[in-house]
């Protein structure tokens, strides 16, 4: 019984889903971001999360003021909103219309783009939930790379198979599975990316702001085992319209010892403050209500 209510549920959640995708396709780029802002920011601050976000925010950037706090939340929900609001224009444009229409790339990003295509390794690409995540894959695949986003799939099914058959681009899903295909298409010299910033059942306990968190390894243990750069990456969203500044790094510097584990763990503290770096630059831009330090 309790599965039939909820194959209900997720059918219900589908039909909500797929009119609202059809709903922001009508209103256009521009006024599909401004709606999602506008209902992000009237529901998000009634919301249960948005007292974690606070907390989060407490923790991580403790020497803010309360008016402050308050500024930066409101502006969190407003980019939260407009990711929603601009995820089905994103996932449907063609790379060429992504980059001509709502990405900018500077001379430094260009620099570092050039340099990784001398590089025949692969690598692995690793961003966080800053500006709008999605724009991601359709950059690389826009450069000539070969890319696969590593995702984790949704619960319900109908909306998992709804999403990834408008995403145009190729996803590799989290698990053992999705493992061995990181490490194929590593094999192959082709690209990976990554979200670093989530909160994980499986990993160990690495200091991310000023709090340990538990963080998931493997992305440093395949690039150590693999002898294939970890590439910072992430967008920017200029002011609050739907256009974003891509940001591509140079790949992280590292020195191997022979402990491999003390090197895979210093390796994911340099991720986390890298990510540290950014939010602190533009907190918020951040996803401040997943509960990353959660215990």
């Amino acid at each position: 019984m309790n599965n039939f209510f909820k194959k209900i549920r997720y059918f219900a959640e589908a039909i909500i889903v797929k009119l609202s995708l059809k709903f922001f396709t009508i209103l256009g780029p521009q006024k599909a971001s401004d709606l999602g802002s506008f209902l992000a920011r009237m529901v998000g601050k009634i919301h249960a999360t948005h007292k974690l976000a606070m907390q989060n925010l407490g923790k991580a950037l403790p020497n803010l003021g309360a008016k402050e706090k308050d500024q930066i939340l409101e502006n969190m929900w407003d980019n939260l909103g407009r990711v929603v609001g601009e995820y089905v224009h994103i996932v449907k444009a063609t790379p060429a219309e992504l980059m001509e229409k709502y990405v900018i790339i500077d001379g430094e990003t260009r620099a570092n783009l050039d340099f990784l295509k001398q590089n025949k390794k692969g690598g692995i690409f690793f961003s966080g939930h800053l500006g709008n995540w999605e724009i991601g894959p359709k950059i690389f695949m826009h450069e000539g790379f070969e890319v696969s986003t590593v995702y984790r799939p949704l619960n319900n099914p109908y909306v998992e198979k709804m999403t990834a058959s408008i995403r145009g681009s190729k996803l590799i899903p989290k698990g053992t599975q999705g493992s061995r295909q990181i490490i194929e298409a590593l094999k192959k010299g082709e690209y990976i990316l990554i979200m670093a910033d989530q909160k994980i059942s499986e990993g160990e306990p690495i200091k991310f702001f000023h709090e340990m968190a538990v963080t998931a390894t493997a992305i440093a243990r395949i690039a150590i085992k693999y002898d294939v750069p970890l590439i910072p990456v992430r967008s920017i969203r200029l002011e609050h319209f739907f256009k974003f500044m891509a940001k591509i790094e140079r790949p992280l510097v590292f020195q191997k010892t022979n402990d491999i584990n003390k090197d895979v763990a210093d390796f994911t503290r340099l991720i986390n403050c890298k990510l540290e770096d950014w939010i602190t630059e533009y907190p918020e831009q951040w996803f401040w209500v997943h509960d990353r330090w959660k215990k």
